[in-house]
């Protein structure tokens, strides 16, 4: 089965909660809307911070805004934050080294055919479509 983590699914969810704003937003305010963990949601603020996703401000007029629209950021690009490599499998990932080898029936499809396209399918995308 093809699962994103936690992580991806509530920074989506922040993003939707920012996507309209232009104003910082504090992180309160969106926890009251979403209703989950302070700590967890600080930590994904942070990481979309970091990646320059979102911005953050402190004080009384502080929060968090997107850096840019909804409609500009790619899928490939907000889910490579937290899910690092985008793969099915290990042997999609780069640097992973199948203990088959070249005996392995189906590495070179999920590397060379299935990865790509998946990759492509996610840069198509914009975070707009979802949130």
């Amino acid at each position: 089965m093809l699962e994103i983590t936690k992580q991806s699914d509530y920074g989506l969810l922040l993003v939707s909660r920012l996507k309209e704003k232009k104003e910082y937003v504090p992180l309160s305010s969106i926890l009251k809307e979403v209703k989950l963990p302070k700590r967890f949601i600080a930590r994904i603020a942070a990481l979309l911070v970091r990646a320059k996703i979102l911005e953050s401000r402190e004080g009384k007029e502080g929060g968090y805004r997107l850096t840019k629209k909804a409609a500009e950021i790619s899928l490939y690009e907000f889910f490579k934050i937290f899910e690092g490599d985008i793969a099915m499998t290990k042997c999609m990932m780069d640097g992973h080294r199948c203990p088959l080898g070249k005996n392995c029936p189906h590495q070179t499809f999920f590397k060379r055919v299935l990865k790509p396209s998946l990759e492509l399918s996610l840069k198509k995308y914009k975070l707009l479509k979802v949130v």
